[in-house]
């Protein structure tokens, strides 16, 4: 089992947001993946961290108090952020919804 990575668009809202943890790879500003770029130095001008969708999570609740997680209701997933009621109920995924929850939640800092 392997943890999903953010897509490009949510690592460059994070990236804008303050977001500059160390991960495993990283996009370039094309939004090209590359693995195995884990050091701060080269998280510089059109280089953003392409960490877990957990680890995101995980930031934003440490860092901005914003809890994002979702539940499944009748078989679709949707995601909710603090005690706010579900933003979308597009998502059809665990990941999917994870993922519009992560940038709606760096949408709120």
């Amino acid at each position: 089992m392997e943890e999903e990575i953010i897509s490009f668009t949510v690592a460059k809202l994070a990236k804008e947001k303050g977001f500059n943890e160390v991960s495993d790879g990283c996009f370039d500003i094309n939004g090209k993946k590359h693995s195995g770029m884990n050091h701060k130095n080269e998280i510089g001008e059109g280089v953003f961290s392409a960490p877990t969708q957990s680890l995101l999570q995980k930031w934003l609740r440490e860092v901005h108090h914003i809890n994002v997680y979702c539940v499944c209701r009748v078989g679709e997933w949707t995601y909710w952020i603090d005690k706010i009621s579900p933003l979308s109920q597009e998502p059809t995924t665990y990941e999917k919804a994870l993922e519009e929850g992560l940038r709606e939640g760096l949408n709120l800092i």
